[in-house]
């Protein structure tokens, strides 16, 4: 009898120690895991080790103990972590837990800037928008920072970026999203040619390096520099000059920015040399996907288009990153389409002109297919079109004012009464005005 009351005491406080002890694991993990990434500011193997252990114990958790104060706490760190191994998804759901279920625990204060990051990286903008609004006075903190940058950079406000971060980059020196932080600036500045502002946040980043892949990192930011500013020569010496081992994954990268900017150079051979170099790597990582997809490019670019329709058809095959994976689709769609269109028939070589200049991005091929378009069709409305494509491609596009001003002109004065001749002289007239 006696020894039946000593296991009725006994029992709720062993369940009480186990589930004490499970908790505290996972916190212990969670922190140890937390102070190497505020350092390195990027997961690693031994990171995502300690992360999968705080999911593991946090599991144990919401299966054994779910009635227990620390649910909120363990929503928290499970989110967190799948967020720091990249289980996006996973992590969504249990940042949409915490908040539904536990809309007054702290941690929904705590967990806001991760959250918010994570909405900006899914591209979910209404639910972020509808998450800021329960907490106004949030998006002016420092760990804030990251979040307003990435939505700025979506909507293509670069200069904003640049002046937020030269204004509050003393807040957030200590920040874990740092560097981050200073890769998106440094593009920023790069677009609007604020070159002084790019060099700046690059010495900022150079100051942070702590592993072989930062390094890698700012050494790809100072050729982003570079070859904003055309100087492909320059670029290619730095990156000839990257002091990587042959056989690290961070030398297989520099080899697909150097085919990178080849192509940009039209140096098709160079380009292809150094592309198969890294798929003749067995292992099908993100930068195999990327020189695969670099090929298919140069493929469309010297008219081998049938290639290229392989080569994307086959990449639909395999896991890519959503980015990637819908360029690959519309590439192959377009290619397809591009592919059906018969020659001869002026509206539709229009199309194909259109295709390769609106979304395959190649202007010189949309250019020579509108110049044969001007030599042999006799439609009116036709040449019109062409000419006001080579207007608009040459002037925004290749940077060539006169060869703009010459389609603009032979426009103007051979098709007065046209609809794109009515444009081009409504943009002049606005010009004037401003």
């Amino acid at each position: 009898m006696a020894f039946r009351k000593f296991l009725i005491f006994l029992i709720p406080a062993f369940f009480s120690c186990a589930y004490f002890n499970t908790f505290y694991n996972a916190k212990t993990y969670f922190r140890e895991a937390e102070k190497i990434y505020r350092v390195q500011g990027e997961s690693s193997r031994e990171l995502s080790s300690k992360y999968n252990k705080v999911i593991e114990k946090c599991a144990k958790i919401f299966e054994f103990y779910k009635n227990s104060s620390y649910v909120d706490d363990a929503l928290y760190l499970t989110a967190i972590s799948y967020k720091r191994i990249g289980d996006l998804t996973k992590s969504r759901i249990k940042f949409e837990e915490l908040y539904r279920f536990f809309p007054n625990s702290p941690y929904c204060i705590k967990a806001l800037p991760e959250y918010a990051d994570l909405l900006v990286t899914l591209g979910e903008f209404d639910d972020l928008k509808f998450l800021l609004r329960k907490y106004p006075e949030a998006i002016n903190k420092p760990e804030f920072l990251l979040v307003r940058v990435k939505m700025l950079f979506v909507e293509g406000d670069y200069r904003g970026i640049v002046s937020l971060v030269e204004e509050k980059w003393k807040d957030v020196s200590k920040f874990p999203g740092k560097k981050e932080l200073l890769k998106l600036a440094i593009e920023s500045a790069s677009k609007i040619q604020d070159y002084d502002a790019a060099e700046r946040f690059l010495r900022y980043s150079e100051a942070l390096v702590i592993s072989e892949n930062e390094r890698l990192l700012v050494l790809l930011s100072r050729v982003n520099i570079l070859t904003a500013k055309k100087d492909y020569e320059k670029a290619i010496e730095v990156l000839e000059k990257a002091p990587f081992q042959q056989e690290s994954e961070q030398f297989r990268v520099i080899q697909y920015e150097k085919a990178r900017i080849y192509t940009q150079l039209n140096s098709f051979d160079k380009a292809l040399e150094l592309i198969q170099a890294v798929l003749e790597k067995p292992r099908r990582d993100s930068i195999y996907y990327k020189a695969y997809f670099l090929k298919g490019k140069i493929m469309e670019s010297i008219d081998s288009l049938n290639v290229a329709v392989s080569i994307y058809q086959d990449l639909r095959n395999y896991p890519l990153p959503p980015g990637l994976k819908s360029e690959v689709d519309m590439r192959y769609n377009t290619l397809l389409e591009v592919s059906s269109v018969k020659e001869g028939d002026d509206y539709a070589m229009l199309r194909k002109a259109e295709l390769y200049f609106m979304d395959l991005n190649n202007f010189e091929k949309a250019v020579e297919i509108y110049k044969a378009v001007l030599s042999s069709s006799k439609n009116q409305d036709v040449i019109a079109r062409a000419l006001y494509a080579l207007t608009i491609i040459h002037r925004y596009y290749l940077n060539n004012e006169e060869a703009a001003e010459y389609f603009e002109e032979r426009l103007v004065t051979e098709f007065p009464e046209s609809y794109q001749s009515f444009k081009i002289l409504e943009r002049k007239n606005l010009n004037l005005k401003q």
